[in-house]
């Protein structure tokens, strides 16, 4: 990514007439070298879908509101049908071009600095088989890692209460005592059987919530407790470690370079090359994924032509 590219922690950096803009300075062609607002892939009358930063797998999408919304829970009925239909499209899409299932998920009012609590949804390849056997041993493993629902534990004499601390300890030793919380595992994700779609006015009073899920496929969870920042991508990151073992070892040549450095954290890694194929990618028979009538009735605007 360019290096004039950086996030103000005050500005909107999902905003709308920024992705607008950019696709006009580069007259909707296919960019080179990606900048924080050139990554424009589609609109609708109320979504657009951008490339998203972090792409460690290319075909990585973000659909982001053009209303300032900050979540997806907010939508009426009508944008939410819109936000189906281009969730069917980008899906189709990573089933034709990736063979890969498709990932979606949202971490609703966030709270995030720079703009990121601005709405917005991500949509990324995951693995296409086996799933169905990793899927809860992997969240259980993303929790873990994350001291998911721990405050507090005793270990060796000594009280920690840092989710840092606590997260080095139980993830490398066994001696230690929980004295307050407990561990976070799938069954406690998937408490509510409510669909996020049914859910929606009872997620707006809610400070935070996370939905997770794999399209047409009965696997996922939506609950409001605090699991952290980025988990939908790190939960993606476990099912290719699970699962795929060529991807594992580009996974792991990265991490011997950089040990310091999260594969899953879209700061750590931008993954430009990925970023543009993702764009370029979707430029291709774009048209045979969707019909007319509907492409009039949302007000489809593609945003990406290769030349």
């Amino acid at each position: 990514m360019s290096s004039t590219s950086k996030i103000n922690s005050v500005e909107d950096v999902l905003a709308w007439d920024l992705f607008s803009k950019g696709s006009k300075k580069r007259n909707k062609n296919v960019p080179k070298v990606s900048t924080l607002d050139n990554r424009l892939i589609l609109e609708t009358k109320n979504l657009f879908v951008v490339a998203g930063l972090g792409c460690f797998v290319p075909g990585y999408f973000l659909i982001i509101t053009k209303s300032p919304y900050t979540s997806f829970s907010q939508l009426n009925d009508y944008e939410f049908e819109e936000y189906n239909w281009l969730v069917d499209i980008l899906s189709n899409k990573i089933r034709v071009i990736y063979e890969k299932n498709t990932a979606i998920f949202e971490h609703g009012m966030c709270a995030c600095a720079g703009g990121l609590d601005h709405a917005h949804v991500h949509v990324m390849p995951a693995p296409s088989n086996g799933i169905e056997k990793i899927f809860d041993q992997s969240v259980n493993n993303v929790l873990k890692k994350r001291a998911a629902g721990i405050n507090k534990i005793e270990f060796k004499n000594n009280i920690f209460n840092n989710v840092h601390d606590i997260s080095t300890i139980i993830n490398f030793n066994d001696s230690y005592k929980i004295i307050d919380g407990s561990l976070l595992r799938i069954e406690n994700l998937k408490e509510s059987k409510i669909s996020f779609e049914d859910k929606r006015n009872e997620l707006l009073i809610k400070q935070q919530y996370i939905n997770f899920s794999l399209h047409k496929k009965n696997l996922g969870f939506c609950t409001d407790h605090y699991l952290g920042t980025q988990f939908g991508r790190e939960m993606v990151y476990e099912l290719y470690s699970q699962s795929d073992e060529k991807i594992k070892d580009e996974f792991n040549q990265l991490l011997r370079s950089n040990p310091t450095k999260l594969i899953w954290r879209w700061q750590d890694y931008i993954f430009e090359n990925n970023i543009i194929k993702t764009m370029s990618d979707f430029s291709l028979n774009v048209k045979k994924f969707f019909n007319e009538k509907d492409s009039s009735k949302y007000n489809f605007v593609n945003h990406v032509i290769k030349k």
